[in-house]
């Protein structure tokens, strides 16, 4: 059997939601937090055809489409410190024999100009140009971008991918900056979500 059709027909977890229920339950957990939350965002509408136009699964606004927000995205992260610091925590530990542990303060201070405050890009899949995509984009398009995996293979990839671009970097090849770009399992995404701002 294909590998592709044997991932397909992998049985789920009891609980398992399909993709767009578990997008709509994120989106329940986080507007609860921050109150702006779009899923399947487009962030260039009205922008030329020319462009690639990624859909992304779920945003947190404001949404700088026309302007920019970078002092309002600060402050929303200092609002919000105890639950964006339990995201970071979850990451380090994913990312720890990478030595690619980030900070709170780090973050604060990374890519200004986003088109909104948190990107987040949900994949099951497991292909690897996938992934590498919602990398990118969640890097790019955030302040902070998430990338929540759903299997443990997805993680697996999104790790090596995140760990290329530093080697890149750390070689003096010509690379992309992905600090800004935390990688959770699902079950740390939801247990993050449930908690929200308590301790």
């Amino acid at each position: 059997m294909p590998r592709a059709a044997n991932r397909r027909a992998r049985p789920h977890l009891e609980g398992y939601l399909p993709e767009r229920a578990y997008q709509h339950s994120v989106k329940e957990h986080l507007d609860r937090i921050y109150g702006e939350v779009k899923e399947q965002w487009q962030p260039f509408v009205g922008e030329r055809r020319e462009i690639y136009r990624p859909v992304i699964d779920m945003a947190v606004g404001p949404f700088a489409t026309r302007q920019k927000f970078g002092q309002r995205y600060t402050e929303l992260m200092n609002e919000t410190r105890p639950f964006i610091e339990r995201l970071v925590d979850m990451h380090n530990g994913n990312v720890g024999a990478l030595q690619e542990h980030i900070d709170f303060e780090s973050l604060v201070e990374f890519n200004e100009n986003a088109r909104c405050l948190l990107c987040i890009e949900i994949e099951e899949t497991g292909h690897r140009k996938h992934c590498l995509g919602n990398l990118v984009n969640a890097s790019a398009l955030g302040r902070i971008g998430i990338l929540v995996a759903r299997t443990s293979v997805v993680l697996g990839t999104f790790r090596k991918q995140r760990a290329y671009f530093q080697f890149l970097a750390d070689v003096g090849k010509n690379t992309f900056r992905t600090a800004n770009a935390l990688i959770l399992s699902a079950e740390q995404f939801d247990e993050c979500l449930a908690r929200g701002m308590g301790d």
